[in-house]
């Protein structure tokens, strides 16, 4: 058993640990709110856009736009959003499990990655980076976005980019996150379905003015934007989520050793007391006789 002043010692590291992971749970709880409140305020005017293009498809032939058109050949891109901090359970390692899963299946491939935990993960897995981008405000607005939209849409149109699909973790609730897979482009037929169950719709004549094709390229810029800053405000939401149920884990935890520890240091002070009063007592019976 160890003595009581390395227990000491050990009791007042758990406690110091335990007041760190406190603080860091009370900072990621107010970051937490602020993301679930700008991901889940955002989700109406996604869905819109998609229901919006979803009907505009419907009179119209999507495959005569470039950036629903099928390409037969080309690299087949991933987008990563991962965090740029650690400290958050499971979620980047479950990202880059699926990102493994991805990988298997296709032979020509890049990544592009946001946040610095993906960045050194495809480093360490020798993946071909396209592109990256770390150190995002932690309050994001969609101007962030448009490098990538833009990197996006240029590399399906002119770049060889036969595919360019978003792996992130979806956000449920607070306790709850789960890895999601979804093509950009070309618009899938994943995409429109989930459009089409958002909101129950009044089957109806439309008029479309100038015509459904031009509005359908008016439409695909802004649903491009908007699937991509839905798409990093789910990640955001879902890493301050998982970033302050994993310190309010810690802390429990903390407090739990310290208990431990506390009863271990009574005990190795018990045991040290008794032995002190055997040695007197021994002592106290040599010198009476």
């Amino acid at each position: 058993m160890a003595n009581s002043r390395q227990i000491k010692r050990r009791i007042g590291t758990a406690a110091n640990i335990s007041k760190i992971t406190k603080a860091m749970e009370m900072v990621s709880a107010s970051k937490m709110r602020r993301a679930q409140q700008q991901a889940l305020a955002a989700r109406p005017y996604t869905r819109a856009i998609q229901n919006s293009l979803k009907k505009v498809a419907e009179y119209t032939d999507p495959s005569l736009h470039p950036l629903l058109a099928t390409h037969p050949s080309g690299k087949d891109v991933l987008i990563i959003f991962s965090t740029d901090r650690g400290l958050c359970g499971g979620l980047n390692t479950n990202l880059f499990k699926a990102t493994i899963q991805w990988t298997k299946y296709r032979d020509d491939y890049e990544v592009i990655v946001i946040g610095k935990k993906a960045v050194t993960f495809a480093k360490k897995m020798g993946l071909t980076i396209a592109a990256q981008f770390t150190d995002l405000p932690e309050v994001v607005s969609v101007a962030e976005i448009l490098p990538l939209a833009n990197l996006a849409t240029d590399g399906f149109l002119h770049k060889g980019f036969k595919s360019v699909w978003l792996l992130h973790m979806d956000f449920i609730n607070t306790l709850t996150q789960r890895v999601k897979l979804t093509q950009l482009l070309p618009l899938s037929a994943e995409m429109e379905e989930e459009a089409g169950v958002v909101s129950p719709e009044i089957h109806s004549e439309y008029t479309f003015e100038p015509n459904p094709q031009e509005i359908l390229g008016e439409l695909l810029p802004y649903y491009l934007e908007s699937s991509l800053y839905q798409t990093l405000l789910e990640a955001k939401a879902s890493e301050h989520s998982a970033r302050m149920v994993a310190m309010k884990n810690a802390s429990e935890n903390a407090k739990a050793l310290v208990g431990e520890l506390k009863l271990l240091f009574n005990k190795s002070r018990q045991a040290s007391i008794t032995s002190e009063l055997l040695d007197i007592t021994t002592a106290t019976l040599t010198v009476t006789q």
